[in-house]
C-alpha cells in the first residue's frame, strides 16, 4: 500500500415523477472526458407508479452556472 487516499467520480441525476411527484435518483459512472449524458429526448420510467415520459431539466437548475461556479474554486 502507498498510504494515499483514493476516490471514484459519480454524477447523480435527482428525478422528480410528473405523475407521482416521488423522487429517485440515477448514479453514472463517467468512462470518457468531458463527460456528457443527456436524457432530454428519452423516455424514462418511474421506479414508484411507473409513469413513462421525456425529461427536462428543472427550471432554474442551468449546469452552465454551476459549471462556471467549480471552475473558480
Amino acid at each position: 500500500m502507498n498510504g494515499k487516499h483514493k476516490y471514484t467520480i459519480e454524477v447523480l441525476y435527482h428525478f422528480s415523477c410528473g405523475a407521482c411527484d416521488n423522487w429517485w435518483s440515477y448514479a453514472v459512472t463517467p468512462i470518457s472526458q468531458p463527460f456528457t449524458f443527456t436524457l432530454n429526448d428519452e423516455k424514462v420510467y418511474c421506479p414508484h407508479c411507473g409513469h413513462c415520459q421525456t425529461t427536462e431539466i428543472k427550471k432554474g437548475f442551468w449546469l452552465e452556472k454551476m459549471q462556471k461556479s467549480a471552475e473558480k474554486t
